[in-house]
């Protein structure tokens, strides 16, 4: 019996795209207007910035929904390579320089971008690509394990140097994720997770800010004053929409009252403007790109496609539980973007690539669910 492949996109995941796209585009206006207007005397500043990036993005998606995603198997460990040259240079030149606080940008013709976000697309891409060609030695420890672990711990090592703990943290955290559905054996992966674990209790010790954050998420520190005043904030503008919300411009505290209302607590003010309903309804659309996402990867005709098409669809999903977490105080405050919605050019290219991406799989994925010989754990 002949296999049956689709040879379009998957319209309903395009739409779902395009509604989040739209939408983000909607209230970024809305919530940086003010901050806009107060720093540049131009409330449309931020708006016109974010609108470039979708531009911008649109070409990235559109590339990788023509370069057929097979095609990427074979550049995965370049790619790893170079993401890792990047890191190191960012991090090297920033403490020759004393340029910034931190090294997570590099600037090239005088834009920045975060080189994170560049590791982040390799990995999972070099990750899917080492488990497709490598499901017959998943068993032996030198050939079926340890590569993949080298160039997880230097990414994240790089990262958590930067310092950006809560991105190598969410990088870990999806890098096991891949590991288990790849096949990786508990045995290997377990002394991992606990090496992972151990280096994060370090980082966090010996950073007095981060742990004063991670106080401040459990209740342990009240200062409304200080490490508390981004949370106490946001609480307060998801309280003020109630349930159907203040209307669309209608928020009150992105008057600079509210920290960074159209980056980290974007969606603190969609809460203040669109209530409750909206901010469920919205939460909604992401559960439904979400979960169309792994539908799609879950149909891929090869196991390549399947791991690459799950890491990506993941990753997005972890940044809206990630960001809404931190709104909401259930979370540190970690400065992860809400995708499609906050500012950000780096975030936003990544964004699209992985709408690219999926498209482009679903129009090779197979009618119905092919049997997977991934999604198990081995012992």
């Amino acid at each position: 019996m002949s296999v049956k492949y689709h040879r379009s996109i998957d319209q309903f995941y395009f739409i779902l795209a395009i509604l989040l796209i739209g939408f983000g585009f909607v209230i970024q206006y809305s919530a940086s207007s003010s901050l806009a207007a107060a720093k540049f005397n131009d409330p449309g500043f931020y708006m016109r910035g974010h609108f470039i990036r979708i531009i911008a993005g649109l070409a990235v998606g559109f590339f990788f929904l023509q370069f057929n995603y097979v095609q990427l198997k074979s550049l995965a460990p370049l790619l790893a390579s170079f993401s890792i040259i990047l890191l190191a240079y960012a991090l090297i030149h920033n403490n020759i320089t004393k340029s910034a606080p931190t090294a997570r940008w590099i600037t090239l013709f005088s834009h920045q971008f975060q080189p994170s976000e560049l590791a982040k697309f390799s990995l999972i891409l070099y990750l899917a690509s080492f488990y497709d060609r490598h499901q017959d030695k998943l068993s032996d420890f030198k050939k079926g394990f340890l590569p993949p672990v080298l160039v997880i711990t230097i990414m994240i090592l790089l990262i958590i140097a930067e310092p950006d703990f809560s991105t190598g943290a969410i990088i870990a955290a999806l890098s096991i994720t891949i590991m288990i559905i790849g096949g990786t054996k508990l045995r290997y992966l377990s002394p991992f997770v606990g090496l992972l674990s151990i280096i994060s209790i370090i980082t966090v010790i010996n950073s007095p800010y981060k742990l004063k954050r991670i106080l401040t998420s459990i209740g342990s520190s009240n200062d409304i004053q200080g490490t508390g005043y981004q949370i106490h904030q946001s609480l307060i503008t998801l309280g003020n929409g109630g349930f159907w919300g203040r209307g669309l411009g209608g928020s009150i505290e992105k008057n600079l009252f509210l920290p960074e209302p159209h980056t980290d607590f974007i969606f603190s003010v969609v809460g203040e403007e669109f209530g409750f309903i909206g901010s469920v309804l919205f939460l909604i659309l992401f559960l439904l790109f979400f979960i169309r996402g792994l539908q799609i990867s879950l149909r891929a005709p090869d196991i390549f496609g399947n791991l690459l098409g799950v890491g990506l669809s993941i990753s997005l999903f972890s940044y809206v539980l990630a960001n809404v977490g931190v709104v909401c105080g259930i979370l540190p405050v970690t400065g992860l973007p809400l995708p499609f919605a906050s500012y950000g050019g780096s975030a936003m290219l990544y964004n699209f690539a992985c709408i690219g991406i999926i498209l482009n799989i679903s129009k090779n994925m197979l009618d119905k669910q092919k049997p997977l010989r991934i999604v198990t754990i081995h012992e």
